[in-house]
């Protein structure tokens, strides 16, 4: 055969199992994938042109900005355009520093904003453009490989049916890895092999096709989860494809053992304070449809009376430890697939059917489900982050939702629901409750877990609500005692922490 081998990357090489002997039979299978993807337009190209001039990606940052602009504003109807603006109808949290100190906050924010960004760029996607006109062929998407690990790169061709005296490719990355191929072929000059840079050249474009189809990649900078850019050149062309580097992670499995038993699947949650007769009265009523389900109570009263019994763990925390931090508690004692949060002034009654909630989570992709509270209308709000300006961005907030669930159309999809959810332990686990928020806090939950829980509010699961308070338990609730000015801390730490200037509600 004409495309004899000159060299072989022997396994100790590269350290992969890769068979170094395909030839023709692996190119042509290659080609014939390639082929019939394109012809039902699974495979795109990516055309970057600048007169003449070699491209790599669009990445212009007022470009970029703009885009963000632009996605921002579609994802909420309440807004009239894609900037933020804190003058409508706006809590700004600024306004809780004092203006003595708001110029050097600000600062402190700007630098760790610049820190935080700098920390999540690797695995950021990369704005691509593709244009059918361009003479190669590469893969668009798909493409993964685990740290030290090699891929081949499928799909590598060039489409040119002109005559030239020899024809160049030239491929590069960009940070995390090198190239290489897996044999050479007579007739195909290989430069740069195990470096960033790899030229081929020829004077047949079926051989030098055919020594595509060998480029693999190897990651050398290791990665958990970041993305490197592949550039890929031929004359005045140029495509770009990304290969993400990330980490084989392990599943998170629960056995629910042989019945698929509710109490294997679910634990209830809850924080008291200063609110004995309710959190009993919560006790009770849970015990007469559940009778075996495992509550967790996180307990921050003084002074303190004893609530542990037979599945049921009273966990006592410092006094007015607070709101989230409890709740922190009560979700790590956790062992179960899914967990139930109830305030501590709930009370089950016959509409509440964890069933419902645990059959919508075993078979959809949500994180977290809510019902019902009492006798008001089921509750959900759209929540959207606009992009600001130095200051911050804009959190809005609107009216209604984001369709229904397939398969359920009594849940809607929305990013914030009432205090009455199931939700998947170890997903909320890794969001979390800020601590900050210890006498009272709603929202701010769900602005840290935008983004990164599916949620819905589903109709069909009701509870009571018996709401019950004391002059103790008001004192702290409104701020008093040992927090001190409780809103503006909160409004302080939405306005740094979540770079959030202000908040538009409806």
């Amino acid at each position: 055969m004409a495309d004899t081998k000159t060299s072989v990357i022997t396994k100790e090489d590269l350290s992969f199992k890769m068979a170094a002997s395909r030839g023709f039979m692996f190119g042509a299978a290659l080609a014939v994938c390639f082929l019939v993807t394109t012809l039902t337009g699974l495979v795109s190209y990516t055309y970057l042109k600048k007169q003449g001039e070699r491209l790599t990606h669009y990445n212009r940052p007022s470009t970029r900005h703009l885009l963000q602009k632009q996605h921002a504003s579609q994802m909420d109807n309440q807004v009239a355009d894609s900037r933020c603006n804190c003058s409508r109808k706006a809590l700004v949290f600024a306004n809780a520093i004092p203006k003595g100190e708001k110029e050097d906050v600000l600062q402190r924010k700007k630098k760790e904003l610049l820190k935080y960004r700098k920390r999540t760029e690797s695995a950021r996607e990369t704005l691509l453009f593709a244009n059918g006109s361009v003479p190669l062929s590469y893969p668009t998407q798909g493409l993964a490989v685990v740290p030290e690990g090699v891929i081949e790169i499928p799909g590598l061709e060039v489409v040119d049916n002109s005559e030239n005296e020899e024809y160049q490719v030239q491929l590069n990355t960009s940070h995390y890895g090198v190239l290489d191929v897996t044999e050479t072929l007579s007739g195909v000059q290989v430069d740069g092999r195990r470096t960033t840079c790899l030229i081929m050249r020829s004077s047949s474009l079926v051989l030098l096709n055919r020594q595509l189809q060998t480029v693999v990649y190897v990651n050398t900078v290791y990665d958990i989860d970041a993305r490197d850019l592949v550039h890929f050149s031929y004359l005045n062309y140029q495509a770009t494809f990304s290969i993400r580097i990330r980490v084989r992670k392990s599943p998170r499995l629960y056995d629910p053992g042989k019945d698929n038993d509710i109490n294997n699947k679910v634990t209830i949650i809850t924080k008291t304070f200063l609110r004995y007769p309710s959190v009993k009265a919560l006790l009770n009523s849970t015990r007469m449809f559940y009778p075996k389900i495992r509550i967790v109570i996180a307990d921050d009263s003084r002074p303190v009376e004893d609530l542990q019994a037979e599945n049921t763990d009273h966990y006592v925390m410092p006094f007015g430890a607070g709101w989230f931090g409890g709740r922190n508690l009560a979700l790590s004692q956790v062992t179960t697939p899914y967990f139930l949060w109830v305030d501590d002034d709930y009370v089950f009654v016959n509409d509440t059917k964890l069933e419902k909630f645990v059959e919508v989570l075993d078979n959809t992709n949500l994180d977290l489900v809510s019902g019902r509270v009492g006798n008001r209308n089921l509750m959900y709000s759209k929540l959207s982050i606009l992009p600001g300006d130095d200051h911050g961005d804009c959190l809005v907030q609107g009216h209604g939702h984001y369709g229904r669930v397939p398969g359920y159309p009594h849940c809607y999809l929305t990013p914030k629901v009432t205090n009455f959810y199931m939700g998947r332990t170890d997903k909320v686990r890794a969001v979390g409750f800020d601590p900050t928020y210890s006498r009272y806090g709603h929202t701010e939950f769900f602005v840290d877990a935008m983004g990164r829980l599916r949620m819905a509010a589903c109709e069909g699961v009701r509870i009571d609500h018996k709401s019950s308070r004391n002059k103790d338990y008001n004192k702290f609730r409104r701020g008093g005692g040992v927090s001190g000015n409780y809103r503006n801390i909160i409004m302080r730490r939405q306005y740094f922490k979540d770079n959030i200037h202000c908040w538009i509600k409806p």
